[in-house]
């Protein structure tokens, strides 16, 4: 049951929690719970129980089964753990939902496919298609093609009569056929856009590669979603998560092309995660302004749009377009940066390129110091060690303009981070939100990446125990769908491992290998503490919502390798049931 939690529920809260859980002293007139969980393994940050109840959303008491079952009544619903584990739920502090679930009805490739078999999966795809008709899709993976196979022959031979779009892993790539690049406009003496670069053939004609914001010129003649298309996107993205265990969300990239289909759904009471929503903020965003003027108007039920996304820089993958302190390694025998000649690469000398920033940094300052004066918080888009310490100065500006407004932004990825930058998110308060889940199952960090930075630079991805240990606050973020799933086991055992799935192959950055008591951390408590839920959510304390889930192992003690193969039974979001899978584990009385 949802809604406040009554007098009677915030005075037995507060009885109960000054008592050690284990010896719970109940009073005569104690009201009986709506829920109480049984004969399980209840994860709490003072150590484990065996049951748990719940009454109006809130979590009312911890203690033995005997104590628990103490609490029922004749409407008691009474949950039988058997043994398993209840714990509370994940939170997701970068994902991109509406996007998720679009690219959950798109073309899907399969991961590490060659461009032979991504024309296979086109010519499938548009042949259910009217000529004319879009073939959206994605995601192709750079390391699997050979040298010269990604041209736009390729697709049109693929799609001769439709129009192509495929992205790559990180989305921040296209591949598209003749007939999309011609609808944009790009043509052999289209230049480069700013902050975009249009990848061309030794003859300068482009081969259908566009990256970072040269995909605009795509996007912005690609079909408008209509409301159900929206609605239906968002429901899919969500259901998916819930699946996964996941009560709470930051959604990075809300834009206005679909923000009508997302209000409605949250507004509906449909949309059941507690979620934050980020205005992209941009001159190629839709509708950014109206949406900021807007925002209580498109906020309700779970859904509040408190945030702004900057991105600060592009990816260091094969393009090499994140912005680094030091060049990038070079590519021998590829021309100048390694893909031809490209404008919009910083760099220093012939060869050398240390990728690009989008935002000039007096801008940057300034963009910050406003909107943090406004009382939005920001999550930056940094991948770069040189984006990450552009992102921290303007952090800094805005600090040192406005004081501490309690607005806690985050830098975004940060994959690479100088180590001298660790310590002002400290003092400045600001988040690092990582992303392990880019590790695997794609040969993006082993291939990619680490030809691109270098073998000295790739053991020092993602310092997640530096960061922590510097005292700041560390959450992690999927960015699903650039990632092919949601699965935020995957991330809980990497963190841990520093290891493929299963706890095999080579080790990256073993130095950064973490606890599994920090990794659960960083995935419950930290998550809501991004989210301003600290006091009502991410552990299951007495006073707090009932935002947890049940599962089939004890992530605590299961073996290593295994945590990644951790099946969600049941997800529970302020008391009420939320999601359950075909393995039930309740009975109704």
């Amino acid at each position: 049951m949802r809604g406040i939690v009554n007098s009677r529920s915030l005075l037995l809260a507060a009885a109960i929690a000054a008592v050690v859980p284990a010896k719970i002293a109940l009073a005569e007139q104690t009201p009986a719970a709506d829920t109480i969980f049984v004969n399980g393994t209840v994860l709490t940050p003072e150590g484990e129980v065996e049951s748990l109840a719940v009454r109006d959303g809130a979590i009312i008491a911890l203690g033995s089964s005997e104590q628990i079952e103490g609490l029922s009544g004749s409407e008691t619903t009474r949950v039988d753990l058997q043994g398993r584990t209840l714990m509370p739920g994940l939170y997701d502090s970068h994902v991109h939902v509406y996007m998720a679930g679009k690219y959950l009805r798109s073309c899907q490739l399969e991961r590490n496919i060659g461009a032979e078999a991504i024309a296979a999966t086109v010519r499938a795809c548009a042949a259910k298609l009217e000529p004319g008709e879009w073939v959206v899709g994605g995601a192709w993976v750079a390391a699997a093609f050979e040298a010269a196979d990604q041209t736009v022959a390729v697709l049109d031979a693929a799609a001769p009569q439709n129009p192509v779009a495929l992205y790559d892993e990180s989305h921040h790539s296209m591949w598209a056929n003749s007939l999309a690049l011609e609808l944009a406009g790009i043509e052999e003496t289209t230049p480069d856009p700013d902050g975009g670069v249009i990848e061309r053939d030794g003859q300068g004609k482009p081969t259908g590669v566009l990256r970072e914001l040269a995909t605009d010129m795509v996007e912005a003649v690609l079909p408008t979603p209509d409301f159900e298309e929206q609605r239906g996107a968002v429901k899919a993205a969500t259901d998916m998560m819930l699946s996964f265990g996941i009560v709470g969300l930051i959604d990075a990239g809300v834009r206005g092309d679909w923000i009508e289909g997302l209000s409605d759904y949250a507004k509906s009471g449909d949309l059941k995660q507690h979620m934050r929503g980020c205005i992209v903020w941009g001159p190629s965003s839709v509708g950014a302004e109206d949406m900021v003027t807007m925002r209580q108007h498109y906020s309700g039920g779970q859904l509040s749009l408190d945030c702004i996304k900057l991105f600060l820089d592009g990816v260091p993958l094969e393009g090499r377009t994140a912005a680094m302190l030091e060049p990038y390694e070079p590519v021998p025998g590829a021309g100048n940066h390694g893909h031809g000649h490209r404008e919009n690469y910083d760099g220093e000398g012939e060869g050398e390129s240390k990728g690009m920033l989008f935002i000039p940094s007096d801008e940057l300052d300034r963009i910050v110091t406003d909107f943090d004066r406004e009382g939005f918080q920001i999550k930056f888009h940094a991948a770069g060690d040189r984006a990450v310490r552009q992102a921290a100065d303007a952090i800094a500006a805005a600090r040192a303009a406005n004081g501490w407004t309690g607005q806690r932004h985050n830098i975004g990825h940060a994959t690479f981070i100088d180590m001298e930058e660790l310590p002002r998110a400290t003092f400045n308060d600001f988040a690092w939100e990582l992303s392990p889940y880019f590790w695997w199952p794609t040969p993006v960090i082993a291939k990619d990446m680490a030809e691109a930075v270098g073998p000295e630079r790739i053991e020092q991805i993602w310092p997640t125990k530096s960061a922590i240990e510097s005292e700041a606050l560390v959450v992690v973020g999927s960015d699903w769908p650039i990632v092919p799933t949601v699965n935020p086991w995957i991330a809980l055992e990497t963190l841990i491992t520093r290891q493929a799935p299963g706890g095999e192959g080579p080790v990256i950055g073993a130095d950064e290998r973490i606890s599994r008591q920090q990794a659960l951390d960083l995935l419950t408590r930290n998550g809501a503490a991004l989210m301003n839920r600290l006091n009502s959510g991410g552990t299951l304390e007495v006073g707090k919502m009932a935002d947890m889930i049940i599962v089939d192992r004890n992530p605590l003690v299961a073996p290593l390798g295994s945590l990644h193969q951790t099946q969600v039974l049941q997800t529970w979001i302020e008391g009420d049931l939320v999601y359950s899978s075909d393995d039930q584990t309740s009975d109704r009385d």
